[in-house]
């Protein structure tokens, strides 16, 4: 095991965390520190349209997996 996985580790916890309470399905723009959420919902272009109006040059676009989806794995 590499040093990096404690680090991806702490990433994946800070990532579920900002996206609590976002509902399934939506696209969301997480700033590219990945520190807050800058916008969501069900349109991406949108969803980023309105992240680069805060002037954030590179959001992370990510969507919300249905959880039903993923028990069904």
């Amino acid at each position: 095991m590499d040093g990096n996985s404690g680090e991806i580790a702490s990433a994946i916890a800070n990532i579920e965390s900002l996206l609590k309470g976002i509902p399934s399905g939506a696209w969301v723009a997480i700033s590219e520190r990945q520190n807050k959420v800058l916008s969501y919902g069900d349109d991406a272009q949108t969803v980023l349209d309105e992240a680069e109006s805060t002037g954030e040059a590179h959001p992370l676009i990510v969507r919300v997996r249905d959880q039903a989806s993923l028990l069904a794995r």
